[in-house]
């Protein structure tokens, strides 16, 4: 059902979870479903966004951005953030509206290097994880219209390279790399620990772990459920699927992807869950995936045409 990977098994503990290269391709998240957009940089030209036609099963490029050098985009609001993950200062605020490119301040003038955060979308605000060389246990929550940086209550594990998003209310994160203190080093190691933030509470609760540990995985959200799709398992790109069930806290094993994907854009869109770009063949960046429910299968949509 997935490839091939050892499991960990230093599970994380389940408790105070109320049961109830060069050209990267990003997906925005969407609240209504009513657009799929995909972001395609390269690093020497600019950046391109595509908007997909459902009907025509077809890519467009809607928007062409003159900024080149940035490897991840969030949207929040009507704003198109670009930043680059190996350095976290550089950020380009695109307004989807008004069309106009703005550059904000640093995100941290203190710290010029930030490598393998994670950076989503929650309550309208930017949320970084991983961001911080000397505790990556750090959240830092950023406003991009006033343009203020600050921090939000710490992890209980600290990690890199790992996926979030928002559901119902909470902001989840999964996978992920952590080291014996929680600091940033070589040593590091794949974790399928999960947590999620509880505004509520102003505090970050553990969740049922991940069947498999990995990192740089896809994550996607529909109704009571939470996909993490992808990533790498101990250092080996994986197709392996998981579904978590939000209201009986627990993870199941889905039908693998056809080809493994490490850190791809997913989404569940048009009530499939869709997997865009990142292959681990370079030859195959542009594949788009589909799982069908119904079927229990994953078949292949038209190629993003860059």
């Amino acid at each position: 059902m997935g490839s091939s990977c050892s499991k960990n098994n230093n599970a994380t503990p389940t408790t105070d979870v109320v049961v109830t290269t060069n050209d990267t391709v990003a997906t925005t998240y969407n609240d209504s479903n009513s657009c799929l957009l995909a972001v395609q940089f390269d690093n020497e030209k600019s950046i391109r966004v595509l908007k997909y036609l459902s009907a025509k099963d077809e890519w467009t490029i809607c928007h062409e951005i003159p900024v080149k050098g940035l490897y991840r985009a969030t949207i929040v609001k009507q704003y198109l953030l670009f930043h680059d993950w190996q350095n976290g200062v550089r950020v380009c605020c695109y307004d989807t509206t008004t069309r106009v490119i703005r550059t904000l301040k640093p995100l941290k003038e203190d710290q010029p290097y930030w490598s393998c955060y994670c950076a989503t979308e929650f309550q309208e605000r930017l949320y970084l994880i991983g961001a911080d060389t000397e505790d990556n246990r750090k959240v830092y929550v950023w406003d991009p219209e006033s343009d203020v940086l600050t921090e939000a209550p710490k992890l209980n594990i600290g990690r890199t390279r790992t996926t979030a998003l928002k559901q119902e209310g909470y902001l989840y994160v999964a996978g992920g790399m952590v080291t014996k203190d929680d600091m940033v080093s070589y040593n590091a190691r794949d974790t399928n620990s999960v947590e999620r933030f509880n505004p509520r509470r102003n505090c970050w609760e553990r969740c049922a772990p991940l069947l498999q540990a990995r990192c740089v995985a896809g994550m996607a959200s529909a109704g009571r459920f939470i996909y993490v799709v992808g990533g790498d398992c101990v250092s080996t790109p994986t197709n392996m699927v998981e579904r978590y069930d939000t209201r009986i806290n627990k993870w199941t094993q889905l039908i693998a992807m056809q080809v493994p994907k490490v850190f791809p854009a997913t989404i569940y869109f048009n009530n499939r869950l869709t997997v865009c770009g990142n292959s681990s063949n370079d030859e195959d960046c542009a594949l788009v995936e589909e799982f069908d429910e119904t079927t229990n299968k994953w078949i292949r949509k038209n190629k993003m045409p860059i």
